[in-house]
């Protein structure tokens, strides 16, 4: 049994076409290809707004766990929003007095947005320091909205319903006396 004869390795048999592709079709893959992906890529989500929109997700589950939690331990809440810091907490009123901060809600972090302000019925707006969002024992949240802006300047309104908790996410800066 021969496997190969020396000098015919290359040589292709008689009557068999040439194998491989001439330039002008890869060319042509290319080109195709080129253009089903310009047509993709305008298409593709916009990574910084879904990027907005998570941070806003975050703050909205903060306030609705720190309104489960006051309703379920009976205690006041609040939600505080460090504004230099871009973060936010919850503790809750203990009996000495002063409120404590509640370890079982995480802080939670924004990357990639900034906010820009708290607006709360009893403080106003707040600009600098730290803000707050406070929830009864009952699940009421007071009228507040946290403003929250990305590096191209979207800018999206956080806002929880008094009686039911919901929070929507509004596009835009919506102000709190407008609700």
């Amino acid at each position: 049994m021969r496997i190969s004869s020396r000098g015919t390795l290359n040589r292709k048999p008689a009557g068999q076409p040439d194998s491989g592709f001439t330039l002008l079709e890869i060319v042509i893959v290319v080109s195709v290809l080129a253009l089903f992906v310009g047509l993709a890529v305008p298409r593709l989500p916009d990574m910084a707004g879904t990027r907005i929109h998570r941070n806003a997700r975050k703050i909205s589950m903060a306030l609705q766990l720190a309104r489960s939690r006051a309703i379920s331990l009976r205690r006041y809440y609040r939600v505080e929003v460090d504004l230099n810091q871009g973060s936010l907490s919850a503790s809750y009123f203990g009996p000495e007095g002063t409120y404590i901060p509640d370890d079982e809600i995480r802080r939670t972090t924004l990357f990639d947005a900034t906010i820009l302000d708290v607006v709360n019925a009893s403080d106003g707006k707040v600009l600098e320091g730290t803000g707050w969002v406070r929830i009864s024992p009952r699940g009421f949240i007071e009228p507040a909205h946290i403003h929250i802006a990305d590096q191209r300047e979207r800018v999206l309104t956080i806002a929880p319903y008094a009686a039911s908790g919901r929070v929507q996410i509004h596009e835009g800066y919506v102000d709190l006396s407008v609700k």
